[in-house]
């Protein structure tokens, strides 16, 4: 049996679908892939930019909305994950188990840091109650002995979310009973860090509580926004570059004209007015570094982007660098859902040949024309 294709769909598809509530185009569309997917024909992946660019509506107005949002990603793609781009560089790949978020060692969080964070805090509250003196806190602070303090206690530390301080807990989380399990010693480290892990890749969960503790204004300005302005700035300055090298050339040839018309010889007065060349942007060391950084094979279409877009009459929208980053996935799809401007600037590379795909609507019957050569050629 051929594996199933796997496809990557744009944030804005998800808007569609999302605003459309309820029957209309994008849902015949969306309806369709899903017959695919139940039949085991496609799977649906998302990944980090999906996340950060879907759910971006701040304070509790929204809260609501955040949730569904992220309940809409979990009912497309199910655990079908594309590893954060570095993780890519570490051997991780699609599905990956569902996990997204990335961290030191692949995990946004672990064992040693959450014993050792968690373990300060119920410290600090014990002392507050009982009065514990320098020495007494100090014998607290060794593993075995916290935890069967913690065993003993009868204490009902924990069993609140304001227990743990601003740390992102779930009332799933509360009422399974692994943190205080895990704080007593009774769960392991990888059955402790497979659930917390997991619950923070969970769409649903992250739309739940990214805003709720993270007090940002929009995550993917707080956490991709500077950089995103200096490139912006460094490809609009070689737009404006670019421009500027026009408009010379243009006042020399004016200039050689005037020689020639008060009666210079032609080739004197181009000897005179020889413009300057332009120069050649050459990506190289811009793409090898993010090799360095991705890996081999994941990037390569960047430096084709650089090209493209140094030129002065490239439309340069902000909103391209996100679409570049996640095109470091399209090696592991058979469709790429992009917009037409993108899926226009990649027509003539060759890695990606047959992979864009510039309408939503289109999706379907790219999917069962595949489906059908496959049956053809078996």
């Amino acid at each position: 049996m051929s594996p199933a294709l796997v496809v990557y769909l744009d944030t804005q598809d998800y808007i569609r679908v999302f605003n459309e509530r309820g029957h209309g185009p994008a849902h015949e569309v969306l309806n369709r892939l899903l017959a695919f997917r139940d039949n085991g024909d496609i799977v649906i992946g998302y990944s980090w930019a999906i996340m950060l660019e879907f759910i971006t509506r701040p304070t509790d107005e929204y809260r609501e909305e955040r949730v569904r949002r992220g309940q809409l990603v979990k009912d497309i793609c199910g655990q079908n994950a594309f590893p954060f781009c570095s993780d890519l560089k570490r051997g991780q790949r699609f599905p990956n188990n569902g996990f997204w978020i990335t961290g030191r060692n692949g995990k946004l969080v672990s064992a040693k840091w959450f014993r050792r964070e968690m373990e300060r805090q119920y410290l600090e509250a014990l002392a507050e109650q009982q009065g514990l003196n320098r020495a007494q806190r100090r014998r607290l602070r060794t593993p075995s002995a916290m935890r069967q303090l913690l065993r003993e206690n009868t204490s009902t530390w924990g069993s609140k979310r304001d227990d743990f301080k601003g740390f992102p807990i779930s009332d799933e989380l509360m009422e399974s009973g692994v943190l205080t399990r895990f704080l007593k010693g009774r769960c392991s480290d990888a059955e402790f860090e497979e659930r917390i892990n997991r619950w923070f890749s969970d769409p649903a969960e992250f739309s739940r509580i990214a805003y709720d503790y993270a007090d940002k204004p929009n995550l993917l300005d707080e956490f991709f926004g500077p950089n995103l302005n200096k490139i912006e700035e460094s490809f609009r300055k070689m737009q404006d570059a670019s421009r500027g090298l026009d408009d010379l050339r243009e006042t020399i040839q004016s200039h050689r004209q005037n020689l020639i018309e008060t009666g210079f010889d032609k080739r004197r007065a181009r000897e005179l007015t020889t413009p300057p060349k332009r120069p050649t942007l050459d990506p190289t060391d811009v793409v090898q570094r993010l090799k360095d950084f991705i890996g081999e094979g994941r990037v390569e279409h960047i430096g084709h982007y650089m090209l493209k877009a140094s030129r002065k009459d490239y439309n340069l929208k902000r909103s391209d660098f996100m679409d570049i980053m996640q095109m470091c996935y399209v090696p592991d799809c058979d469709f790429f859902r992009c917009d037409k401007a993108m899926a226009d600037l990649y027509k003539d590379f060759e890695p990606f040949a047959g992979k864009l795909v510039a309408r939503f609507t289109d999706l379907p019957a790219k999917i069962e024309a595949k489906l059908s050569d496959r049956s053809l050629r078996t």
